[in-house]
């Protein structure tokens, strides 16, 4: 038997299965049990997060005979099986990227009319449905607006803003959001052990939180580490493999920012950039890691989204070290630094001197503090004419925020 890669091979083939989705599979497994489905429906939401799985499933479960009293498909019955083996009649998948013309909605609204050959429901599911041209969605209007009793229309999109507000209030809406990072690791670490794949939970939850959100990027990355590692996964080797740098490495890094060390960071940073690591994704990594640490000290729960789970204690013991207008400008000016690389030409400066700038707001910061203390407000009492005594200042090093925002 030829190779499948897992986002196939496991491709959830019932509600119960579906990953992340809680809302969507509620309501539908409810229209289900009680006949109510809707003659239209229009599911949006980022790529990879089940779209077109529920799609397939609403379809499989509209024609059971056998319907579990939980409102999945039963997988049992004719119906089922020949959906499952791709031999059914009355579903047709329509790619909208490629047959996106008025001709191809036409042969639609011809074909609506006959009635199926098997089962109850005619279903049409029309992925990309936004790359349907302007005259095709108004020629699908009438058709979609009141089809025949035996048909069911499913559009699939991941740019809702596309789509005709003639077209949205014709449909049930249905939002598919980004899958937990946890929930991912989880449905992978079921994969592997089906498998019979070695793999660290650390591992997974790194492939995990490298997919943002979406199932089948974390599949396919799998696959393709598990290949490459010859079906072991370590934490070690994958971060290797995604060239990413370890938690502990940000950590260090930031320590020697926070203490004015610009000397060890700028060597650390340059062993890194000669390893072969991006600087973007060096600045991108740093920008994480200081937002981690800042919500550490006002939303720990949140970390569980995207840190493995022995890292994030670290995050809440290490974030009492910071100061919050350190974090704040320190995330300021690698957002600064971020816009830079877009139009650079070398990319390495632009990381270097917003890693110079972030090692000087610990001293910036101080003589902030010591204007503010030792230059209050002129008292009533005063001396007319009297000035206010003035900080010996430092020429060799930025005096306040704002000048290291502006050094070159």
């Amino acid at each position: 038997m030829a190779h499948q890669v897992s986002a196939r091979k496991y491709r959830p083939s019932t509600f119960a299965d579906v990953v992340g989705q809680p809302f969507v599979v509620q309501t539908l497994r409810n229209a289900l049990r009680k006949g109510q489905i809707a003659h239209a429906y229009l599911f949006f939401g980022p790529r990879g997060v089940g779209k077109t799985t529920c799609a397939r499933i609403l379809a499989k479960a509209a024609n059971c005979e056998r319907l579990t009293p939980e409102g999945d498909p039963c997988g049992e019955c004719p119906s089922c099986r020949r959906l499952a083996e791709g031999r059914a009649l009355n579903l047709i998948e329509l790619d909208a990227a490629s047959h996106n013309s008025v001709d191809d909605i036409r042969l639609i609204t011809e074909q609506v009319q006959l009635a199926p050959s098997e089962g109850r429901f005619k279903v049409y599911i029309i992925d990309e449905a936004h790359m349907l041209t302007s005259a095709a969605f108004n020629a699908f209007l009438k058709t979609l607006e009141e089809p025949p009793p035996h048909v069911l229309f499913i559009l699939a999109t991941t740019e809702k803003h596309k789509i005709p507000a003639t077209i949205l209030s014709r449909c049930q809406r249905f939002d598919f959001r980004r899958i937990p990072t946890d929930q991912i690791a989880a449905r992978l670490q079921y994969i592997a052990d089906q498998e019979g794949i070695s793999a660290e939970p650390e591992a997974l939850f790194l492939i995990a939180a490298k997919a943002e959100g979406g199932l089948r990027d974390a599949l396919s990355l799998f696959d393709q580490l598990v290949s490459r590692t010859g079906g072991r996964l370590t934490y070690a080797t994958v971060l290797e493999a995604l060239e990413t740098l370890d938690y502990d490495a940000y950590f260090t890094l930031s320590d020697a920012l926070q203490h004015w060390r610009a000397e060890d960071a700028l060597s650390r940073l340059r062993g890194y950039i000669q390893a072969g690591y991006d600087p973007a994704t060096l600045m991108m990594g740093l920008l994480d890691h200081f937002r981690y640490l800042l919500l550490a000290k006002y939303q720990p729960s949140a970390l569980g989204e995207t840190i493995p789970p022995h890292y994030r204690q670290r995050y809440v013991e290490e974030s009492s070290s910071y100061s919050e207008a350190f974090l704040l400008h320190a995330i300021d000016l690698i957002l600064e630094g971020e816009r830079r690389l877009g139009y650079t030409r070398s990319p390495e400066i632009a990381l270097e001197t917003t890693i110079l700038k972030i090692a000087l707001l610990p001293q910036a910061l101080r003589l902030e503090d010591l204007r503010h203390a030792e230059s209050p407000l002129p008292s009533l009492h005063t001396p007319s004419g009297s000035r206010p005594t003035k900080v010996a200042e430092r020429p060799s090093i930025p005096r306040t925020l704002e000048e290291v925002k502006k050094k070159p």
